[in-house]
């Protein structure tokens, strides 16, 4: 009987281990995969195809000559761009399995861009797809494009091999600049469903330089209700950024003690932390920013020495100054949109939840009134490699 036992047992065993052999189902061959770099979605021609589609996929062997095709466009190497029109962006993407015999893999995919004729007319509808479908990465970036994303994915970059890639590390570049925000699919879409943020994302240009098409990052576009309702330029945009904690290696430029009004000095921010604080007070509500920033001083324009402890503490104070001009002249661009773009509404439902239930009936009307206090504590640490201007004459 103990031998059958065991033997049983090793069958038993045997199965188990066979189970755990077995390939896995979902699995697509790299051959039989169109790889998508960038995706871009612009108004269709007509309420019988309401989106119009293009995908860009990366040039491998198989697929290289479809760049003849009339409605196709492609770089020699690198790329080749497709477009369909559809009743929806899956009915698109299903569009495209008539000119394409390979499947549409967007796990690799860098970038999503809506054109603004989408934006302004409502961008929720249009995100269902992503969020959902499986082989989307909620990492992706997402831009809005000024001219048709279609022309954004079109123009062939100087020195990356796909235009998706290229937008995608501009984006990246941006995080060191800070001058637009880098929003990627799980942002934007946390801020959609909000009842009371409003998304941002950044907004791409073609710039026509001697006959070259130049994709560049331009403005910040703001949302509210799923629509575009505005812009933030570079210097709003900036405000936003140091108050969300977005903010990292931005260049800060303020004058000196000297009388010529050209002396300039720039600033490279190495740290910094923003915290919107709500408070209640007898029934009133109003908003603290607290801005704390490092920076080490980075370029010198005039010759003046800058290296005593007097001179350091007029530049900070210059420095709090042209940052705190920044946080106001977002605040007021966000008060014209009515558009809570720092999440105002947010930090109270965190820190008051009882009393917010009041609040958010009248919101709108208590955003546009709200009173912001602003506090900024700027310290510049070091003054690089030398501590006097080469301009400076004295011995």
């Amino acid at each position: 009987m103990k031998k059958y036992m065991n033997l049983a047992i090793k069958i038993v065993v045997c199965i188990l281990v066979a189970l755990n052999l077995t390939s896995c189902l979902g699995a697509h061959e790299l051959n039989k995969l169109a790889i998508v770099i960038g995706v871009g979605l612009d108004k269709g021609k007509g309420d019988d195809y309401p989106v119009e589609m293009t995908v860009q996929v990366a040039n491998a062997s198989g697929i290289k000559d479809m760049s003849k095709s009339k409605n196709n466009e492609s770089s020699s190497t690198g790329y080749l761009n497709l477009r369909e029109k559809g009743k929806s962006i899956s009915d698109a993407t299903k569009a495209f399995n008539r000119k394409l015999n390979r499947h549409l893999f967007f796990s690799h995919n860098q970038v999503i861009i809506f054109g603004e004729d989408i934006a302004e007319k409502g961008i929720e509808k249009y995100m269902d797809f992503f969020l959902r479908y499986r082989e989307t990465r909620i990492l992706t970036w997402v831009l809005i494009s000024k001219q048709p994303a279609s022309e954004i994915l079109n123009a062939k970059p100087e020195l990356e091999t796909t235009s998706g890639r290229n937008i995608g590390e501009l984006i990246k570049n941006q995080q060191e600049v800070s001058q637009v925000p880098s929003v990627n699919l799980k942002d934007f879409s946390s801020k959609l469903i909000s009842k009371t943020t409003s998304p941002i994302a950044p907004i791409v240009e073609i710039l026509n330089d001697n006959n070259r098409k130049i994709v560049y990052l331009s403005k910040t576009a703001v949302f509210k209700k799923g629509k575009m309702v505005g812009s933030l330029n570079e210097k709003e945009t900036r405000g936003l950024l140091w108050c969300t904690n977005k903010m990292k290696d931005g260049i800060v430029n303020v004058g000196t003690s000297n009388k010529d009004n050209n002396s300039k000095v720039s600033i490279a921010t190495t740290h910094t932390s923003g915290k919107i604080i709500p408070q209640i007070k007898d029934g009133k509500v109003s908003i603290q920013i607290k801005i704390k920033q490092e920076g080490d001083l980075q370029e010198q324009l005039s010759s003046e020495d800058l290296s005593n402890s007097k001179s350091f503490s007029i530049l900070e104070k210059r420095e709090e100054d042209a940052i705190k001009k920044e946080i106001v002249l977002a605040l007021r661009k966000s008060k014209k949109l009515n558009a809570d773009i720092f999440g105002f509404g947010d930090a109270i439902y965190q820190h008051y939840p009882k009393q917010w239930s009041k609040i958010e009936k009248n919101w709108e009307e208590t955003f546009q009134n709200i009173p912001v206090n602003i506090n900024v504590n700027a310290k510049i640490r070091r003054t690089g490699r030398i501590t006097k201007s080469i301009m400076s004459r004295d011995n």
